[in-house]
């Protein structure tokens, strides 16, 4: 499967698991695949501007737990591995106190989530 579908299935089991926290659990515009040529260098520009960082992962999930502030998942198909940049995005959040990983797929990035969930001390 493409990190695209990848991360739709989780989205879509993190929803079912966990309504609750449907509001907190973010995607980063990062990963949207935009038109070719003048159109798209506006828009990076724009999105830039508004505070898109290069590096930044796939997915924040804003709830705090007993160690962590909040969870970072970068989303990897099998295929691909994280970008210097990402790796140094992950490195800033695990140095703020955040945890923030690669996954490899849909799968990991549940097994994840569901550790992270057991030490949250938020129940909405």
């Amino acid at each position: 499967m493409s990190e695209f579908t990848e991360q739709r299935t989780l989205i879509a089991w993190f929803r079912a698991t966990y309504p609750k926290y449907e509001k907190c659990i973010r995607l980063s515009l990062n990963g949207v695949n935009l038109p070719a040529g003048k159109t798209a260098a506006i828009m990076i520009n724009q999105f830039k501007s508004q505070g898109m960082v290069k590096g930044e992962t796939d997915l924040f999930f804003s709830v705090p737990s007993l160690k962590y502030h909040g969870l970072f998942i970068e989303m990897k198909d099998f295929e691909k591995k994280a970008t210097p940049e990402q790796l140094d995005y992950i490195d800033v959040m695990l140095n703020l106190g955040y945890q923030a990983l690669v996954c490899e797929g849909a799968e990991a990035a549940k097994q994840a989530i569901t550790d992270y969930m057991t030490t949250a001390f938020i129940t909405l």
